[in-house]
């Protein structure tokens, strides 16, 4: 009886889908781990800005994960060919084409122009997972470069393009806490002149921030796993996905009312640790690729265990420490 009552509520689609789970997020930290300069390069936009007498609205921004240098521009437009033309000009030309290039799932970034021009320079482009953009550390850079502008401005908000030169100067040379070293010894070794003594110096940096990069990257996995939970799910597997609703005051909707979850899925294919492409039940189409910290089981009434029939359209009370209804 307590286990069919318990297996009763735990499958209550409405609890399911409507109830705040009280459980630490799941996924544990999977770092990045750059072994070379521009092996792994970030790219986002930061904007709508005050729109500049240069008619800039936008910052785009590139960060070398290894060397944590950053090349910051100022744009009219967050558009496809702003992406790719400065990808073109800014990154590929000064430094290279990087191994890969991580980017949100952001309309300029998912353009077949701008996957065509990446792919075509030689850089495999990977997209962060939906509501989960920790992976890409432009989102880190972003907030710096927003607190240093912040406080170049002052009130004059319509000249922050102006004070890009100082404050890209300011990041480039000051040391990084997780390197240890400023960006630009790490790609230049800015205090040395002669090659020889370049290549070695440069040698020299570069282990060390290896060495730093990974006591850095432990240390940021100790304490961000303190706070998450490990969560696996196998192919097949039933789960539920938080929801992200926009209120819209013209149809009358508010999203604090609207459902927390979205579901059921099916998983159709893992592709990491963290990371699972999930597919409609009544069609088997796609319905995309979600972060684990995203997902929660979906439970069913299993009734191969149970003489009781399957739960019918009536709607009653449900027995939770929540009051709340669910179909039996």
């Amino acid at each position: 009886m307590a286990a069919d009552v318990k297996r009763y509520v735990t499958s209550c689609s409405v609890c399911q889908l409507t109830k705040p789970c009280q459980r630490k997020p799941a996924g544990l930290m999977v770092p990045i781990l750059p072994q070379k300069p521009w092996e792994y390069t970030g790219v986002d936009f930061v904007g709508p800005l005050p729109r500049t007498a240069s008619g800039n609205a936008y910052l785009l921004v590139f960060v070398d994960y290894f060397s944590k240098w950053i090349e910051v521009c100022a744009v009219r437009e967050a558009t496809a060919q702003v992406a790719a033309s400065k990808f073109v000009s800014e990154v590929f030309s000064r430094h290279g084409a990087p191994t890969y290039l991580i980017s949100d799932r952001g309309t300029p970034f998912v353009s077949r122009l701008f996957e065509h021009v990446v792919s075509t320079l030689g850089t495999v482009h990977r997209l962060t997972t939906a509501y989960h953009p920790q992976t890409n550390a432009t989102e880190r850079v972003n907030r710096t470069l927003k607190t240093a502008i912040r406080a170049y401005v002052g009130d004059k908000h319509t000249s922050w393009d102006k004070f890009l030169p100082q404050i890209c100067f300011a990041l480039r040379t000051a040391p990084h806490e997780s390197t240890g070293l400023s960006p630009s010894m790490m790609l230049y070794g800015r205090d040395i002149l002669y090659p020889e003594t370049l290549r070695a110096s440069l040698k020299e940096a570069h282990d060390h921030a290896r060495a730093a990069l990974d006591h850095s990257h432990n240390r940021q996995k100790h304490y961000y796993d303190l706070r998450r939970r490990q969560a696996t799910f196998a192919v097949g597997d039933l789960v539920r996905v938080k929801s992200h609703p926009r209120s819209d005051a013209q149809s009358n909707f508010t999203a604090k009312l609207a459902p927390l979850f979205t579901g059921p899925l099916r998983v159709s294919q893992k592709l990491g640790e963290v990371n699972y492409r999930l597919s409609n039940l009544d069609t088997g189409t796609d319905a995309g690729v979600f972060h684990v910290v995203n997902l929660q089981p979906f439970h069913t009434w299993d009734s191969s265990s149970s003489n009781r029939q399957r739960p019918c359209a009536r709607l009653l009370p449900c027995i939770s420490p929540v009051f709340s209804y669910c179909y039996e």
